[in-house]
């Protein structure tokens, strides 16, 4: 017996001392570990603590520029007050013809008396580059007038002749507005289709709000959805698309050249 303990003692001794080693080596590790996962943990923390301050600095900042896009955009707006955004004209028109249309043929035919011509036109250009006047469709037309009456009277003259029309081109009178309000203007264009088709009268109003006047009330919406909402309450083909019976077709008076 004494013997095989004398053969196993040192066997034992060393595979607990490998075992040993081992663990030693795994324990100091895993101390290792938990240190960097205390300092990770630690920076992270941190991080936090650091972030959370600048997050409401962005949060600021992000309401001071939209409150600064607005008032761009407003600026932006206020300046084309006097603008005239004219569609359809041909290409051919331009250059002193260009002037003289926009000075004298376009009042004339929308009632102007002859004392207030020629208009006080600032400017009358087109927008973008050259085309050719056989290539489609003409460029938008800018006219810049000095008094906002004036532009006023134009529009207002416009939209109670319904049709105008150059040379047999029909033309179309427009506010002139920034980009951003004229694409939630746009936003509108289907039911406003929907409402000419009706025969129901309405107005899109500044910066972009539809206004339906129907026996005597006078509704307003503030986006598409809210005026899908109500004016098409079924979807049916058995119902109409508006809620609105269409009343009788006004007389339109077409006026320019044949």
């Amino acid at each position: 017996m004494a013997d095989i303990s004398a053969v196993l003692s040192p066997l034992f001794d060393e595979k607990l001392g490998r075992l040993s080693t081992t663990i030693e080596s795994v324990l100091s590790q895993l101390t290792s570990q938990t240190q960097r996962l205390t300092e990770v943990e630690e920076r992270v923390s941190t991080l936090e603590d650091d972030v959370h301050p600048l997050k409401a600095q962005m949060d600021a900042q992000q309401s001071i520029i939209q409150t600064l896009t607005e008032k761009l955009d407003d600026l932006e707006n206020r300046s084309r007050r006097n603008n005239l955004r004219i569609i359809g004209l041909p290409e051919t028109v331009k250059g002193r013809a260009l002037q003289e249309w926009a000075f004298n043929w376009l009042p004339t035919h929308l009632g102007f008396d002859a004392l207030d011509l020629p208009l006080a036109v600032e400017r009358v250009h087109r927008v973008g580059p050259d085309l050719n006047p056989q290539s489609g469709r003409p460029r938008v037309v800018i006219m810049r007038l000095l008094n906002f009456v004036d532009k006023s009277k134009l529009l207002q003259a416009f939209h109670r002749a319904n049709v105008l029309d150059y040379n047999g081109a029909p033309l179309r009178l427009f506010q002139d507005f920034s980009a951003s309000v004229s694409l939630k203007r746009r936003a509108f264009s289907p039911l406003c289709s929907e409402l000419v088709a009706k025969d129901i009268r309405f107005s899109l109003l500044y910066l972009a709000r539809l206004r339906v006047n129907f026996n005597g009330a006078t509704h307003y919406f503030d986006s598409p959805t809210e005026a899908s909402r109500a004016l098409r309450p079924s979807q049916s083909p058995e119902r109409s698309v508006l809620p609105f019976p269409p009343r009788t077709p006004s007389t339109r008076t077409r006026i320019g050249k044949p």
